[in-house]
Order: C-alpha cells, then structure tokens, then sequence
C-alpha cells in the first residue's frame, strides 16, 4: 500500500545572475548540473511530470521568453538522476535531452513525462542539466521548473 500523503511537487528558479557589460542584462547559463532536491523514497520516473519555462537574453538587448527568438542559439537541456550525493558525473537523464530551439514555442512552458526505465532510489538527487549552451552571450538565461512525483512503493513489493 502507498503511504499517504506521497505526492509532491517542486518549483525552482535556475538562473544567471551576472550581468552582462555587452548587453546590460544577465548572460546565459553556463552547462552542467544544477542540484535541485533530493527525493525521500523511491520514485517511479515513469511518472513524474517536468515543466520548464524559459528566458533567454537576446544580442538585440530584449530579454525574451522563447528560443525562436534565438534560432541561432542552441541549448540543451534534460533532468536527471544525481544520485545520493548529487554529483553523478555520469548522470543518468530521467527523458530524452530537449533542444531549446525545437522544443519551446513562444511563451508556452515545455511539459515532458519522464521516461527513463530505472526508478531514482531514497535519498537520489535530481538534477538540472544544461549539456549544450550558447557560445555568445546570446543564450539561455534563466530557467523556471516544476517537477511534480509521487514516492514510494506498493507494499506488495518487496
């Protein structure tokens, strides 16, 4: 049987706080991880649900809210299983790697379910993970997500 009350969801704020001299707004993101929570039990990924919004700064000094106002700006950008320290340096991604300029319309947060066959142990990190970034100061600048799961097991599993 579940315990009750198992359901929960997480909202985090990743951004660049620098300012940029060239455009006088916060820069892109540099890529690597983000720790963001660690999980109290073991969580199907199969069921959790990712929401990310994002803002971008633009060479033309207008922040903006979608990658297509970027198109020559790639980022790349997925979740995945930290591990119980956070710092799995072999991360394991929870769904497929989204492109910034494929996957975000314009002001409309990107949802994706997760799809990853191996379920996070208690005590497992998850991290945001920014694999490719802009090489201009151009690029993505602030990320907004949501993670939403439900943890533990049926008692029938041992």
């Amino acid at each position: 049987m579940f315990p009750t009350l198992n359901a929960f969801s997480v909202s985090r704020l990743v951004a660049k706080t620098g300012i940029s001299t060239a455009t006088g707004f916060g820069n892109r993101l540099s890529t690597g991880q983000f720790n963001l929570f660690s999980v109290p039990g073991v969580v199907d990924v199969s069921g959790m649900e990712f929401s990310m919004g994002v803002a971008y700064d633009s060479t033309g000094n207008t922040p903006g809210l979608v990658a297509s106002t970027n198109s020559a700006s790639s980022t790349t950008v997925t979740f995945s299983d930290g591990g119980p320290t956070g710092d799995a340096t072999a991360a394991h991604s929870l769904f497929t790697a989204i492109s910034a300029t494929t996957a975000w319309t314009t002001h409309v947060p990107r949802d994706v379910t997760g799809t990853s066959a191996t379920d996070l142990d208690a005590d497992d990190w998850v991290n945001f993970r920014v694999t490719v970034e802009s090489t201009t100061v151009s690029g993505a600048n602030a990320f907004d997500l949501a993670v939403a799961y439900v943890y533990g097991k049926p008692g029938s599993i041992a």
